[in-house]
């Protein structure tokens, strides 16, 4: 539901919107990645990305750890009933 809330007020309102539940987690968990795979020494595009969840935050820091090169068939993510 949170992102249909999301997607109605940024149609609606001349304001940026942010879910800091989505956002803000997945710009940590995006720049957590990014720190530890230069630390290392492995290349985004070979690495294995597993999310324990599937809520809004897990969905958002999914989005952005592909868009930031992490190749989707190497992305699993498992919710309550696995």
């Amino acid at each position: 539901e949170c992102f249909e809330i999301e997607q109605r007020l940024k149609q609606e309102l001349d304001i940026p919107i942010m879910h800091d539940d989505q956002h803000g987690t997945a710009i940590i968990v995006g720049a957590a990645l990014i720190n530890g795979l230069e630390l290392v020494k492995k290349k985004i595009e070979k690495v294995r990305v597993v999310f324990n969840g599937a809520g809004a935050s897990a969905i958002s820091c999914a989005k952005l750890v592909m868009s930031l090169g992490v190749d989707p068939k190497n992305l699993v993510m498992c919710d309550s009933k696995g």
